[in-house]
């Protein structure tokens, strides 16, 4: 067993000062000691910059850096640029970790040699804790294909996350990401390409090691849709990275393509619940079926894909319901999509009162 891994673990910064010490707290109590952690504070507004510092004064192992405001991104690759261990692991904003997270790390790395690690991670939210964890049919097993890789971890979103994918250092060769620092949503999995890409083994694990907490400070509801106007920047630049990659047949592309229109399925559902206005909605919606990512992809809509091994989602009633919007979304009935995603909301909430 080698017993000289050293962890590089890297948390930006931000508007925290409440959740902070008790990250930095689930990280100075690791059961496995041998760690630096990374603390980049990106000009944050309160007292986080002020805890960091505080912090470091009391343990060596923590490096407290100071920059201006970026993003979370540009926050994760000014830390990378200063990491000193042998694998990596990321902490988000007001997020910690299990206490046994870098020992159980440090075991399977001992036990089987993989170049990334996927772990769960515990969901907490104000309506109560979910656990999300790595499929069974995937756990335990050491993954070098990259087809079979890419297919799980592209048609599952739940994959996208950095923070649950403990890597290898030399997963990450300098590359220039300044162009995505402007993303909001899903830098994550813009950032784990660089992983996919150049770790030669990937092992998925049952542990649940990451708490992931949702801030109610934090959550978007109306507002965010105020002049929503679609970006699939984040899936484009996936389907340019898996045309370079060569690996996917035409089948994988129609899983792939499948799983997109579930995805837009959810945003609609979104957009009808929360745009302001109904032609805010219908400009919200139009903005999906005139971009050219679904123009260039999702246009043909559901195709025939077999299952991946371990899918076990049913084609129920969400099945049904996906496929229909897609049809409608296809031949531009807008203010159809919003009459149904009306209908579904209320019968919804009326069952949730029964």
């Amino acid at each position: 067993m080698n017993n000289n891994i050293k962890f590089s673990i890297m948390k930006p910064v931000y508007k925290v000062e409440q959740y902070l010490p008790e990250c930095i707290e689930s990280v100075l109590g690791q059961t496995y000691g041998n760690f630096e952690f990374i603390l980049v504070d990106d000009g944050s507004p309160d007292h986080s910059g002020e805890i960091c510092d505080e912090y470091a004064k009391k343990d060596s192992r923590i490096r407290v850096f100071h920059k201006p405001n970026g993003g979370a991104f540009s926050a994760r690759c000014y830390a990378i640029e200063r990491a000193q261990g042998d694998y990596y692991v990321f902490l988000d904003s007001d997020d910690y970790l299990s206490l046994d997270t870098l020992e159980t790390l440090h075991r399977y790395i001992s036990e089987t040699g993989a170049d990334c690690i996927i772990y769960g991670f515990e969901w907490l939210r104000p309506e109560g804790t979910s656990h999300i964890k790595c499929s069974s049919y995937d756990c335990g097993r050491v993954i070098t294909d990259k087809r079979e890789l890419y297919n799980i971890v592209f048609n599952d979103e739940a994959y996208n996350s950095l923070c649950r994918k403990c890597a290898k250092a030399s997963c990450f060769d300098g590359r220039d990401h300044s162009r995505y620092y402007h993303i909001k949503r899903g830098e994550d999995l813009l950032q784990s390409l660089e992983i996919l890409e150049n770790a030669g083994s990937f092992l998925f694990i049952p542990e649940t090691l990451y708490c992931y907490r949702v801030n109610p400070a934090s959550i978007t509801h109306s507002d965010s849709y105020e002049g929503y106007r679609a970006n699939f920047e984040v899936r484009e630049t996936v389907l340019e990275f898996l045309g370079k990659s060569g690996v996917f047949t035409e089948e994988d592309y129609d899983r792939l393509r499948n799983n997109d229109m579930d995805r837009v399925a959810v945003e609609l559902k979104r957009i009808c619940r929360y745009a302001p206005t109904r032609e805010a909605k219908r400009e919200a919606i139009a903005s999906i079926r005139d971009s050219a990512y679904y123009k260039h992809f999702l246009e043909p809509g559901y195709r025939p894909a077999s299952p991946l091994p371990g899918d076990e989602r049913s084609d129920g009633l969400r099945a049904f319901t996906n496929r229909l919007t897609a049809k409608l979304l296809a031949a531009r009935r807008y203010d159809a999509i919003i009459t149904l995603n009306g209908l579904m909301y209320k019968t919804a909430k009326a069952l949730g009162a029964r």
